[in-house]
């Protein structure tokens, strides 16, 4: 019954389940701090600076096992600061 109320809320959401699994892995505090940073700079300096900052934060908070998985933490960080998700 839980898994499929789970699977519901997926498909609502619009979001992917590896999407939804990485995004388990950010606190509503970190994520707010990014949005902040983002919101402050959109010019390509500032997005390139704030990519910069979430490599830096996920290579040194996160465990993952592959390159994969830091790939897939990095955008799901950039798309959590990006909108409102």
């Amino acid at each position: 019954m839980n898994q499929f109320n789970n699977t519901i809320e997926f498909k609502q959401s619009g979001e992917s389940k590896l999407f939804n699994h990485y995004c388990q892995f950010f606190d509503d505090f970190v994520i707010e701090e990014f949005r902040r940073k983002h919101d402050l700079d959109k010019s390509f300096k500032g997005h390139r600076a704030l990519m910069l900052e979430i490599e830096s934060y996920v290579q040194k908070r996160i465990k993952y096992d592959k390159k994969a998985d830091f790939y897939n933490l990095v955008d799901t960080l950039k798309k959590l600061a990006e909108n409102d998700v």
